[in-house]
């Protein structure tokens, strides 16, 4: 089997191969592609969450989160995903 450099403008420097799939295996990688695509589209999902805080604690993640340098929305999600993963750990 050869294989040749070419530049793909789209993704840059690329080794191609003269292969050329049966139509069976190009019907499995387009299935894997179809799939693939389907488990990133899974995982980018996000929802909405609302609760009621008091103004102090607002103002308290406000104060933590400027000290870290990030934002405070940023800065509750990460603390309450730790937190989720450690009784996580725990109990599952």
């Amino acid at each position: 089997m050869n294989k040749k450099i070419e530049n793909i403008p789209t993704i840059g420097i690329a080794e191609i191969s003269d292969y050329i799939p049966t139509t069976e295996e190009e019907a499995k990688i387009l299935d894997f592609e179809k799939q693939a695509e389907k488990d990133i589209e899974a995982k980018k999902q996000t929802a909405n969450v609302n609760f009621r805080w008091s103004e102090f604690e607002v103002k308290r993640a406000k104060r933590i989160a400027e000290k870290l340098g990030m934002p405070y929305q940023t800065y509750i999600k990460s603390v309450l995903k730790q937190a989720m993963d450690n009784d996580e750990k725990k109990f599952m």
